[in-house]
This record gives structure tokens, C-alpha cells and sequence, in this order.
């Protein structure tokens, strides 16, 4: 798997496939998980450039929960949150790991801008 290759993390799967679409027209590669586990299971076993993350979804093992499990892990990707409720200080809370929030509903032209970002540089090089 490619440095360049993001891994959508989002519940509903209408929202998800629209996300993967965006990216798809513009050349970029992802890859799906319907929930935080199986998207733990995916970087446990890929090597993804960013991951696009939405905060709320069914369970205990939610985006939250996810953000402190990665880390707890040591991997030191960039994660974007994708969410339509999301306190925007969470990148306060998690600098080493959100880089950034994207509120829902979506802007496909501020979420390529925001991929392409992290995809094109190492935004936690300084972290």
C-alpha cells in the first residue's frame, strides 16, 4: 500500500462511497472501513497517508476512541476528521494526531484541497 492511498473511516455508507468518489475523480486511492475497528485492522496491516476520520459511530469504539488507540500504537499518521459534529478545539486536544476538521455536510473542493496537503508534505514533521 502507497504513502499515497487514504482510508475513509465513516459509518453511514452513502457518505462514505461519496467520499471515496470525490477522491477517485481526482486520481486519488482509497480504501473503506465501515467502522474505527476494522479501520485499526487495515493500518495494523497497510501503510495509508492519511486517514479521513468521522468522530461519531455506533459503539464504544468510536473516532475518539480510535484517535487514542492509534497512537497508543505509535503510528504517526495524519488523520483529517470528517464530521458533522465535531468541536473544531479537537485539534488542540490531539495536535499529534488531527490535522485537520471537515465539517459535514461536505465541500468536495475544501476536502481535495485538504488531502492533497497532507498527501503532498509530512504535516506532522514538526510535531
Amino acid at each position: 500500500m502507497s504513502d499515497q492511498t487514504v482510508l475513509v473511516v465513516e459509518d453511514e455508507a452513502a457518505i462514505r462511497e461519496l467520499i471515496v468518489r470525490i477522491l477517485d475523480t481526482e486520481g486519488i486511492q482509497a480504501h473503506e472501513a465501515e467502522n474505527a475497528e476494522v479501520a485499526l485492522q487495515r493500518l495494523r496491516t497497510q501503510r495509508y497517508g492519511l486517514v479521513l476520520l468521522d468522530l461519531h459511530m455506533p459503539g464504544d469504539f468510536n473516532g475518539e476512541e480510535f484517535l487514542f488507540r492509534v497512537r497508543d500504537e505509535g503510528d504517526n499518521i495524519p488523520i483529517i476528521i470528517v464530521s458533522g459534529w465535531v468541536d473544531e478545539d479537537i485539534t488542540e486536544h490531539h495536535p499529534d494526531a488531527v490535522y485537520a476538521v471537515i465539517k459535514k455536510p461536505i465541500n468536495s473542493a475544501q476536502l481535495l484541497e485538504r488531502v492533497r496537503e497532507v498527501l503532498s508534505e509530512d504535516p506532522l514533521a514538526d510535531l
